[in-house]
């Protein structure tokens, strides 16, 4: 009976780099995706990815020929509600086509030597008498088949098919994600009415709708998102009611609409149990700032080869006490960057348009060291920090802004405070986890999402 180093569930982004990077390593790795080749990584056509971020992890970048091709260009601007103002952005952006992509990251961890199969969707873990993880079950056309591992990875994104197995006592938690927690998105594919309009000129991220413009590839298209929580009826809302009517845009007419997911939740508190790793959209891997997932788990997953790697080549058991240091330095940067970030955007989504205008113009909390760098992580430093409470006393003295909401960017700003210091305080072992959690729970508790921030008539009237 074969056993695999690691069996991994999911072949999109985060697993099938895992793969290539664990087998580059000698490890032996099987791959099992519940998708049929030509069925991979559909959801969306175009989608964009940082050059720098994908130089960072070694992702192959594609170029003018290749079939993931799709373009190249600067990240545009964050414009305030009604596009009076603007800050830029400076960042070169691939867009690629998404399904071509992925099955090329599959191509290159097969070239590896990992093991696809494609088709297989897992079903359940194979436990020993003491119940400890030691292979997968997945389903093929032919029925349930078995695989034997040392590790077994989650990379299945929102559904979890392996997390949500876990038993209610894991250091992995197990819940599934409600509508709240995830960012649905919904891409218009749209063409320019006047040939003369570039879409280069015209392209960037309002904040307060979540939504945004983004070259297609295609001549005078664009791209024209827009993603909210709770549904893409939401979502939809937002765009045709709000950002329609109040940002002056050129004509266009929509030839195709696209829809598709996105974990928003704060981290998985651990990644790692007895023989499992909780990895990429699985592990609510996401930038608080724009949801984007793609780079933002390698992150994680580039720790997990370096701490994985290690433990296989000397012969140890991958416990969650040997993998345990895959949690600590995540949280340790990322981690703590990504989440402490995320109190203060419940704050500065909760301002009304003329307010977010005002701070727009005046460069408070919309500023170009925030927004320029938008889908990044972020270091607000004390300065930082001291200029935005009182540009923001400057609003109230001047009637510019509320002071309700005012409270909620000034309880933003402590809380993520508060979880920069709970995550410096992670444990350094399992053992002091579940004391850890019960403070974590409660400040999350405390803190609330961004769905709390959604509109009550627009949820009314969507049956929400």
């Amino acid at each position: 009976m074969k056993i695999y180093d690691i069996i991994i569930a999911g072949a999109s982004t985060t697993g099938a780099w895992f793969a290539k990077k664990m087998a580059q390593q000698g490890h032996s790795v099987l791959v099992i995706e519940k998708q049929k080749p030509e069925n991979v990584s559909r959801e969306y056509d175009i989608f964009h990815m940082g050059k720098l971020e994908m130089e960072r992890f070694d992702l192959h970048i594609p170029k003018e020929g290749d079939d993931d091709y799709g373009f190249e260009f600067t990240s545009g601007r964050s414009y305030s509600p009604y596009g009076n103002y603007s800050k830029f952005g400076n960042e070169t952006v691939i867009g690629m086509h998404k399904h071509e992509f992925i099955m090329n990251m599959n191509r290159e961890a097969e070239a590896a030597g990992a093991e696809i199969i494609f088709g297989a969707a897992f079903s359940d873990f194979i436990k020993d008498e003491k119940g400890k993880i030691i292979g997968a079950k997945y389903i093929t056309d032919e029925g349930e088949k078995e695989a034997y591992a040392k590790l077994v990875a989650d990379c299945t994104g929102i559904p979890s098919a392996a997390r949500r197995k876990l038993p209610d006592n894991a250091y992995v938690e197990n819940f599934a994600l409600t509508p709240e927690d995830i960012f649905y998105v919904v891409l218009y594919y749209a063409k320019y009415e006047d040939e003369k309009i570039n879409p280069l000129d015209h392209h960037g991220f309002f904040m307060q709708y979540k939504s945004w413009s983004a070259p297609s590839g295609d001549d005078h298209g664009a791209i024209l998102g827009v993603g909210s929580n709770y549904s893409y009826d939401y979502a939809e809302e937002i765009f045709n009611r709000d950002w329609k009517k109040n940002v002056p845009w050129p004509k266009y007419t929509i030839e195709k609409v696209e829809k598709g997911m996105t974990p928003y939740h704060r981290t998985l508190y651990s990644f790692v149990e007895d023989g499992f790793i909780a990895m990429g959209d699985t592990a609510f891997l996401t930038k608080p700032t724009c949801g984007e997932g793609c780079t933002s788990s390698l992150y994680q997953a580039e720790i997990a080869v370096e701490v994985i790697s290690k433990l296989l080549k000397e012969d140890k058991p991958l416990t969650k006490e040997n993998m345990w240091s895959i949690n600590k330095r995540y949280f340790k940067v990322q981690g703590k960057d990504f989440d402490a970030l995320r109190p203060l955007l419940i704050g500065i989504v909760s301002f009304s348009y003329e307010e977010a205008e005002y701070l727009f113009k005046n460069d408070v909390i919309f500023s170009q060291k925030i927004l320029g760098g938008m889908g990044q992580e972020l270091d607000l430093g004390p300065k930082d920090i001291a200029k935005i409470v009182s540009g923001i006393l400057a609003g109230v003295a001047s009637g510019k802004l509320k002071m309700s909401n005012v409270k909620k960017v000034i309880t933003g700003l402590m809380q993520s405070g508060e979880v920069g210091k709970l995550y410096d305080e992670y444990p350094d072992s399992p053992a002091g986890y579940f004391a850890w959690k019960a403070k974590a729970d409660a400040l999350w508790q405390k803190i609330g999402k961004v769905a709390d921030t959604c509109d009550p008539e627009i949820l009314r009237k969507i049956g929400m």
